[in-house]
């Protein structure tokens, strides 16, 4: 989460402005629980029934030459079988599928989110819950990781979703951000002011089940120490956001797994080998970098994109229109200006890590202004190209280096033995990555998800039913 917005503010303003949620929040979690129509959507166990997917290029997230005139075979919730048509048995019986040459590609991930904040990255939208979902199911992000949020919310909305009660991708997350005694996002933080507070912090992150742990912009060099060591002690790694000093040498010999975003400085060559050398890993955000620089609000056509016609509400695309029409100040033009410079160093950084061997994963912080829940990984995506990787190299930071970054090994790419969570493009994405948009079909663990159901129009119909996900 980045500490600007594109109106005037200060942090004292920003904590200001995220208030009056915490009130309701005992009061929202009471209400989340779903009914029984409303988890029909939701992917449920796949049966044993095996499914082949005919005449599809495939793209296995590996980084590798896509396949063409391939077969993917699936049973139950597992991929089986993958590769060239001629290399690959149909079993008995299977209910096949023709692609005609459309893309079978691995479900994308966004390792950096927030699933409550507002279009401006400054209120709040915890009501919003289920149109990010939404929103991000039907871009074909089938995985996240939220990197900051209200503990028992965030707790919460993932157990709904691993349950199969809520329709939304699986959810990673990092519980809190864990900040010093004067948090720059009180509700969302737990403020430790001393070493001593750590190790009851981290038996409560414990606890929740956290993937990782946040450290934030306020922790001093010892507690940091601390803390990486009581998460090491629980298996737990630590990521860290400290604004502008990401990157910075010292934070790395605190024992840091990695960054939340990519430096912002241009990383000296000694920088990146100690990088590797430390196996820091980094997650790009390279999106929100574009939206401090107003750069995508300079083109307002990504709103009649499907990914955020269909899923945004109204009044999100007003506040978009008009916070591109806003006449800034002199202040806030100079910041605009040096987010473009920030973006430009955040790409090269992004080449030097990988070229030097460095674990880079995808996200994206939305949601910020131009830098949406769903849509915002696929721009993430066009960005990371724009920045000098091919597309077959985007894809990958976005799938297999998503699973790799979390560690997880049962999804990623589209592999025997893997979740059959994947999704079905009407385009050649490994030649034009913008094509990664044309998203067609999405599964989740071997069931079909029906995409209309996500729609905000269907969602907001008085006599709209959500329809079972489809067996494979």
């Amino acid at each position: 989460m980045r500490a600007v917005s594109t109106s005037p503010d200060t942090p004292g303003a920003r904590r200001h402005a995220l208030q009056p949620f915490v009130l309701g929040i005992a009061v929202f979690l009471v209400g989340l629980g779903m009914t029984p129509d409303r988890a029909a959507s939701q992917p449920q166990r796949a049966d044993a029934t095996a499914q082949a997917f005919t005449n599809a290029v495939l793209i296995d997230g590996t980084g590798a030459a896509a396949v063409e005139h391939a077969t993917v075979v699936v049973r139950g919730d597992r991929i089986v079988a993958a590769g060239p048509a001629a290399s690959v048995s149909i079993p008995g019986g299977a209910r096949v599928t023709d692609l005609r040459g459309k893309v079978l590609m691995p479900g994308l991930a966004d390792m950096h989110v927030h699933l409550m904040g507002g279009w401006d990255g400054v209120a709040s939208d915890m009501l919003g819950y289920r149109r990010y979902m939404s929103a991000l199911l039907y871009a074909g992000v089938t995985t996240v990781l939220d990197t900051g949020n209200v503990e028992p919310f965030i707790v919460q909305l993932r157990a709904e979703v691993a349950a199969g009660r809520l329709p939304g991708p699986r959810i990673y997350c990092v519980g809190p951000l864990i900040d010093g005694a004067d948090p720059a996002w009180p509700p969302l933080s737990r403020a430790v002011a001393s070493v001593g507070q750590v190790p009851d912090v981290v038996r409560a992150l414990s606890r929740d089940h956290v993937d990782l742990i946040k450290a934030y912009v306020g922790l001093s060099h010892p507690v940091l120490e601390r803390l990486v060591e009581e998460g090491r002690k629980a298996s737990l790694r630590v990521i860290i956001d400290q604004w502008q000093r990401n990157g910075s040498p010292d934070l790395v010999a605190d024992g840091i797994y990695g960054f939340a975003h990519l430096p912002t400085r241009k990383l000296s060559s000694t920088d990146v080998e100690l990088m590797r050398d430390r196996k820091v890993a980094f997650i790009s955000t390279l999106a929100v970098f574009e939206s401090e620089s107003r750069r995508r609000l300079a083109n307002l056509t990504f709103l009649q994109d499907p990914l955020v016609r269909d899923t945004s509400p109204p009044k999100f695309l007003e506040g978009l229109r008009a916070e591109a029409a806003r006449k800034l100040t002199s202040e806030q033009a100079e910041r605009a200006q040096r987010g473009v410079g920030m973006l430009q160093n955040a790409m090269a950084n992004a080449r030097a890590l990988v070229q030097s061997g460095v674990l880079l994963t995808a996200g994206t912080d939305a949601p910020y202004p131009g830098d949406m829940q769903g849509e915002g990984l696929h721009r993430e995506l066009e960005l990371l190209v724009e920045a000098g990787f091919t597309p077959l190299e985007a894809i990958s930071i976005a799938t297999q280096n998503a699973a790799r970054f979390i560690g997880a090994n049962d999804w990623g790419t589209v592999q025997p033995g893997k979740l059959a969570t994947v999704i079905v493009v009407d385009g050649r994405p490994d030649r034009d990555i913008s094509q990664t948009r044309r998203v067609v079909g999405v599964y989740v663990a071997g069931k079909k998800i029906d995409r209309e159901s996500l729609q905000l129009a269907r969602q907001n119909d008085p006599g709209f039913e959500p329809i079972s996900p489809v067996d494979f």
